[in-house]
């Protein structure tokens, strides 16, 4: 097999791994969960050669085939979990938020309006981060790593930063640790 194709030339042996890959942050996920609009395949290309194609149904009349060339087992793992990741995440709704006040809320110009842990129904915890100017805003949100609850308290923090540095989110090392309350939601 090639590096591009280490599983051979079936699909679902590719699905059945990004699946688990999935897992990993997503861990209540089923695969009833995963969003019916994608489709993936390997078919043969113009120029005979095995490429990863999506099929994408919105359910209108127009459907969208892209084959994609440069992806390798990587690449497809990826586009995976993104294009299933957002739809997972509506079956494990918020259940309860920490908002965390940090000492500094602007850079640049730019302003930290919310920065909050959410606990969620099924389990597990989320960060939603909103930042913005005068004229635009940006936000984020992004699972915390199951194995990471597995860790101590420090260590947790310094991995936890890991996915939400610093200089990106204003939100730092003290801040975490002198934010009462924070510890004990998260169950350390």
């Amino acid at each position: 097999m090639s590096e591009k194709f280490p599983y051979g030339y079936d699909v679902n042996e590719y699905i059945d791994k990004a699946f688990e890959q999935m897992k990993e942050v997503y861990f209540w996920v089923t695969k009833e969960m995963l969003n019916p609009d994608w489709t993936y395949a390997i078919e043969k290309d113009e120029d005979g050669r095995y490429q990863y194609v999506t099929y994408y149904d919105p359910g209108s009349e127009e459907k969208f085939r892209t084959v994609w060339k440069e992806w390798d087992y990587e690449g497809f793992l990826k586009h995976f979990i993104h294009m299933n990741g957002g739809t997972a995440e509506r079956y494990n709704p918020v259940k309860e938020s920490f908002f965390v006040r940090p000492a500094r809320a602007s850079s640049a110009g730019w302003d930290l309006e919310i920065y909050k842990i959410e606990k969620r129904e099924l389990g597990g915890f989320s960060v939603y981060i909103q930042a913005g100017n005068r004229s635009a805003g940006a936000s984020k949100s992004f699972y915390i790593p199951v194995d990471y609850f597995k860790l101590p308290w420090e260590e947790f923090l310094d991995k936890y930063l890991e996915l939400a540095p610093p200089s990106s989110f204003y939100v730092n090392k003290a801040d975490l640790e002198n934010d009462h309350g924070i510890k004990e939601f998260l169950g350390f």
